[in-house]
């Protein structure tokens, strides 16, 4: 019997007793089913990992890459494994052979990860960068597209990089609005969709950018790490793995396959993860979610007396984003840690145009009372009540 969404959940999820999690999209966690599988999957490694590394693995992962890229509506031989969204960042940007001929262009609200690969690209190979600076105001899809094409009709921009959902603030983004722009103006196209598998319809097909990476531990519910990264048919022969390693020049599904000693196992959680996705349905999810992230985030913005960062409910998934009522960031960031160690509840806070904000999000197994009980310790931590 399939349980309900939200507080009868959580009890088939990993999360220590006691903690009240408002804050899913950071890392991910995972059902105890995954977990169980996991630990067996580990088991068949660690006893025996000649056999795994050299044989088993090599017949078991373009399954899983098969089961990952139908999940994406992809083809499986455009995708491949990564651990994290760094390495699939750092994995493309560095082989496209750029110089300072070109420009790479970003949004102020990029992930840092992927700012900072930029930034390196800028100091160690003079790429220049264009990076567009965005206020509250100018939080609007049609704001966000205009800017992107005034760039990129009055510079040389070769590469543009756009966030699936960001992260901090986190807003969903026009992916398909922007790819079509790339086309246009002759681009290479980037998909950050670190937040993306799980909490998103995602059709590589039909969206066709030049490269998507995303994670399935956030919100796809495999443990941690994992990253898919899709690329181009073209760009096949030209990416190679980050980290170079012995298979360096056997060909790309080779150099993702294994790129030094690691616990590759993981990567077969990604079929229990989309099994559980797949027995409650990935549209039912995504609904109880972005509903839920809305209406406790309201609920926070009527605790705490203040405002959501953006009010148009369509540009919000499963995360949103609430001011919080003191000016003092630093001391802000005190009272989180405060409230962690007390409450046992985490609040992400960032600084957004001169201003502190909270990102709350939801996953299956939270439900309402989460939000009024982080917003109430919160609260009171920030008046040193607590």
């Amino acid at each position: 019997m399939i349980k309900s969404f939200g507080k009868e959940l959580k009890e088939d999820f990993v999360i220590e007793s006691g903690y009240t999690c408002v804050n899913h999209s950071s890392f991910g966690y995972i059902p105890k089913c995954v977990l169980k599988q996991r630990i067996e999957n580990q088991l068949r490694f660690l006893q025996n990992p000649d056999s795994f590394i050299r044989y088993q693995i090599p017949k078991e992962s373009p399954i899983v890459r098969k089961t990952a890229a139908e999940f994406l509506n992809a083809n499986y031989n455009q995708c491949f494994f990564s651990s994290n969204s760094a390495e699939s960042m750092n994995s493309i940007i560095k082989n496209l052979g750029l110089s300072d001929k070109d420009t790479i262009l970003y949004l102020n609200i990029a992930y840092p990860m992927v700012q900072n690969v930029v930034k390196y690209m800028n100091t160690n190979h003079k790429v220049n960068v264009c990076r567009i600076e965005l206020k509250v105001e100018d939080l609007k899809n049609e704001i966000i597209l205009q800017q992107i094409e005034e760039n990129m009709k009055t510079k040389k921009i070769t590469v543009a990089i756009l966030d699936n959902i960001s992260s901090l603030p986190s807003i969903k983004l026009p992916t398909k609005e922007f790819v079509e722009l790339c086309k246009k103006y002759d681009v290479i196209s980037i998909i950050d969709g670190a937040h993306g598998a799980g909490i998103s319809e995602i059709n590589l097909k039909e969206l066709d950018p030049d490269f998507f990476f995303t994670n399935l531990n956030k919100w796809a519910f495999c443990p941690c790490s994992v990253n898919l990264l899709y690329m181009k048919e073209k760009y096949l022969n030209q990416i190679h793995n980050n980290t170079i390693s012995v298979f360096y020049g056997a060909g790309i599904e080779k150099e993702f396959e294994y790129y030094g000693t690691r616990d590759s196992s993981v990567i077969l959680s990604v079929i229990d993860g989309i099994n559980y996705i797949n027995q409650f349905g990935l549209k039912q999810i995504i609904q109880y979610c972005e509903n839920l992230a809305w209406e406790g985030s309201e609920l926070v913005a009527k605790i705490w007396e203040t405002e959501l960062l953006v009010k148009d409910k369509t540009m919000h998934s499963a995360m949103v984003n609430v001011l919080i009522p003191h000016k003092d960031h630093s001391y802000i960031l005190e009272c989180q840690k405060t409230c962690f160690e007390k409450y046992n509840v985490f609040v992400v806070a960032f600084e957004f145009d001169g201003r502190s904000w909270a990102r709350f999000s939801a996953s299956l197994y939270n439900y309402l009372e989460d939000y009024e009980y982080a917003a109430k310790q919160f609260l009171n931590v920030l008046k040193k009540e607590g």
